[in-house]
């Protein structure tokens, strides 16, 4: 579900180029409504998922202009994304994974920019300096709440894989 197929990054691909002409024609915007009305649920969700976007902007802001940096904090979060929702995760699952996985980028962002700012401590009042070690302890406790709701939702679904004996045949059923 993470993962898109050819078809659906060709129709996403579309929706672009006419989202660009309903920048400056009225007529493109009504047209982008209606064949967004017609999608499927997946090219609804990924042309709405912020998350990606503002993860790939604190990337780069991590990365401090190093290329391989930017696009290998995007690539991780990526993965951690599809690693923690599993294999057939339920949309909630997806969700939350999105979630664990941006906001990792986050926390990851604030402290480097925390020990920046301590680092040079003369440049940044004790005040600032406070304020954003409370707002990356904030981010912090959010991260930890996603996983914990996360943990808490495939717990709740059960183990994704089991075995079943049957007729001294062992079958594993996913969920």
């Amino acid at each position: 579900m993470l993962e898109l197929p050819e078809a659906t990054r060709e129709r996403i691909h579309e929706l672009q180029e006419l989202a660009d002409k309903a920048q400056v024609d009225e007529g493109a915007r009504q047209e982008l409504r209606r064949r967004l009305s017609q999608e499927a649920p997946e090219v609804v969700t990924r042309c709405s998922d912020s998350a990606r976007s503002y993860r790939r902007l604190l990337a780069k802001r991590s990365s401090a202009g190093n290329p391989l940096r930017e696009e290998a904090i995007s690539e991780r979060a990526r993965r951690m994304a599809q690693e923690l929702a599993g294999e057939n995760p339920t949309p909630l699952e997806v969700l939350l994974s999105e979630r664990v996985a941006s906001l990792w980028v986050l926390v990851e962002l604030q402290e480097a920019l925390l020990a920046a700012w301590y680092h040079k401590a003369s440049a940044a009042s004790p005040a600032f300096v406070l304020q954003m070690a409370r707002l990356q302890e904030s981010s912090n406790r959010r991260y930890l709440g996603a996983i914990k709701t996360l943990a808490q939702v495939q717990k709740l679904q059960g183990p994704s894989r089991v075995q079943v004996n049957i007729g001294g045949n062992q079958v594993n059923v996913s969920r």
